[in-house]
């Protein structure tokens, strides 16, 4: 499957620029030093390194003139994406949607409670995450860095 299999499936064509892929990285790179602060619960700062991932891949169709609908399931496709959109590997996919899993468990039923080890885990997955898109992007997209 390609990502243009899924426009209209969840994804629409909408180009983008530098400068909304900009605010995306500033607002990744904000969300991950937010999510190591360790006033804040653990909790939070999952939810908080979770939103970082949910960002570069949604930062990601952008980058790739693409963007998710309204339909609902937006976090799962723009997870589940990433494999084809900057080429992230399957087992990392695979990751996040466990990530992706817990965090709703938390926010829907209040049953995940995560370790700080869940927390660094997730953390250090976004960090990988952020290089690894910035560094597709220079060779890609050099454009888009502005």
């Amino acid at each position: 499957m390609t990502l243009d299999n899924l426009i209209g499936k969840g994804l629409q064509r909408e180009p983008t620029d530098a400068e909304e892929i900009a605010r995306f990285l500033a607002k990744i790179s904000q969300k991950l030093a937010d999510s190591s602060s360790t006033s804040i619960s653990a909790s939070s700062r999952f939810d908080v390194a979770y939103e970082a991932v949910l960002q570069i891949g949604l930062a990601a169709l952008r980058a790739n003139g693409l963007r998710v609908d309204s339909r609902g399931g937006h976090h799962v496709l723009a997870l589940q994406t990433l494999g084809k959109s900057i080429g992230v590997s399957v087992d990392v996919i695979r990751l996040l949607d466990e990530f992706r899993r817990q965090r709703a468990d938390g926010l829907y039923n209040g049953s995940f409670d995560p370790s700080e080890a869940e927390v660094l885990a997730l953390i250090q997955v976004g960090r990988d995450l952020e290089r690894h898109f910035r560094h597709w992007l220079g060779i890609r997209h050099p454009e888009l860095l502005g």
